[in-house]
C-alpha cells in the first residue's frame, strides 16, 4: 500500500515540521521519506511542500490532499486490521470491533424468534459488522453454505433424524424446538365443547394429549413437498403405518393457524416464533413430542474469522 504510506509520510512532515524529524518517528531514513514524497508529488501532478528555513512547509495543494485522503486512508487502515479509534480501548465494557460482511441463511420462525433481533443489536454494538439476510429452508440453505453463496445458516432437523452431515461444515445444535397439534378450542380433539372451558388460556401449553391414531382421519395443512416438517408429518404417520391427509401446502406456518382456526385443517407447528395463537385456538401435544433440533452452521475453514465467528456466538447465545 504505497500510497498510504506515502500520505503518511507527507503527513508526518505536517506535524513534525522537517523531513528529519517525520523520517525519525515514521523508523525511515530522510532519503526514503523523502522519495516517498515525490512519489506522491508525481501521482498527484503537484508540488506538494516547499522549504521555509530549517523547516518544511505543505503547499495549499498538499492540505487539500491530506483533507480528503486521509479519512479514507483511515478507514481502509481500520477494514485491513480490523482496529482502529472503535476498537474498546479504555472501555472494558464495549465489545471490541469487528469489521467484515457476513452473509445469512435462516428459516423463517428463527428469523421470526431470534435473528432480526440480534441483528438489531449488532447494528448499535457493532456499526463495522455488515450483513445480508436470506430466508431458506435447511433443504436450500445447507447446499447455498457448501457452495459458498452464504457464511451462517440456521437449520434444523428432527431428533431422533440423522443430523445432517457435510464434512466441511461444522453444525453446532443450539435449541430444542418442540411442535404440538393446533385445532380450534371448540375441536372434539381438544376435550372441549363449544362454550365450554372459556377460562383456559390460548397459549403454548397443550390442554390434552392425543395419539397419532386420533388424527388420521382429518386433514393436515403441510409446508410442502421437500421441506424438513413435510418430511416429518410424513414420518410421523409412517411410523403407525398412515400417510396423513394432506388438504393444503403453505410454506408459512401464520397461514397454518388460520387454517386450523377455521376449521379446515389440523396443523403441526413449532413453539420457535410461533405468533400468539387466537383465542378460538388451542395446542395438543403428541406422547412422542416431535421436537427440532436447531442448529448453526458454518464452513469449518472459516472457524477463525472474527466477523463469522461473532455473529455464530451471538446466534447461540440467543437460541439457548
Amino acid at each position: 500500500m504505497d500510497e498510504l504510506a506515502c500520505l503518511r509520510a507527507l503527513q508526518a512532515v505536517h506535524v513534525h515540521g522537517t523531513v528529519t524529524a517525520a523520517a525519525g518517528v515514521l523508523h525511515l531514513s530522510p532519503s526514503a521519506l523523502s522519495q516517498q514524497i515525490k512519489r506522491l508529488e508525481r501521482a498527484s501532478g503537484r508540488v506538494l511542500t516547499l522549504p521555509s528555513g530549517r523547516r518544511v512547509v505543505l503547499t495549499p495543494a498538499a492540505h487539500a490532499l491530506l483533507e480528503a485522503a486521509l479519512p479514507l486512508a483511515d478507514q481502509l487502515a481500520h477494514v485491513l486490521t480490523g482496529s482502529g479509534s472503535g476498537s474498546g480501548e479504555g472501555d472494558p465494557h464495549r465489545p471490541a470491533q469487528v469489521v467484515g460482511h457476513v452473509r445469512i441463511a435462516a428459516f423463517a420462525t428463527a428469523l421470526r424468534a431470534h435473528v432480526v433481533a440480534v441483528l438489531a443489536r449488532l447494528r448499535h454494538e457493532q456499526p463495522d459488522l455488515t450483513w445480508s439476510l436470506i430466508e431458506m429452508d435447511p433443504d436450500r440453505a445447507l447446499p447455498a453454505l457448501t457452495g459458498g453463496a452464504v457464511d451462517i445458516a440456521l437449520v434444523h432437523h428432527w431428533q431422533g433424524q440423522s443430523a445432517p452431515v457435510h464434512p466441511e461444515l461444522t453444525l453446532t445444535g443450539a435449541h430444542h424446538d418442540p411442535a404440538d397439534v393446533i385445532c380450534r378450542r371448540d375441536d372434539p380433539l381438544a376435550g372441549t365443547t363449544p362454550g365450554a372451558d372459556q377460562d383456559h388460556p390460548a397459549g403454548d401449553t397443550p390442554v390434552d394429549t392425543v395419539d397419532v391414531k386420533q388424527l388420521t382421519a382429518r386433514g393436515w395443512v403441510s409446508t410442502g413437498t421437500g421441506t424438513v416438517c413435510h418430511d416429518w408429518l410424513l414420518h410421523m404417520f409412517a411410523r403407525e403405518g398412515r400417510r396423513p391427509d394432506i388438504v393444503a401446502e403453505v410454506p408459512d406456518f401464520t397461514l397454518h393457524l388460520e387454517l386450523a382456526r377455521h376449521g379446515l385443517a389440523l396443523a403441526l407447528v413449532p413453539r420457535m416464533g410461533r405468533p400468539p395463537l387466537h383465542e378460538e385456538l388451542t395446542t395438543l401435544a403428541l406422547p412422542d413430542a416431535p421436537t427440532r433440533i436447531v442448529s448453526v452452521a458454518h464452513r469449518s475453514n472459516q472457524d477463525d474469522d472474527p466477523a463469522i465467528a461473532l455473529l455464530r456466538e451471538t446466534l447461540l447465545s440467543a437460541l439457548h
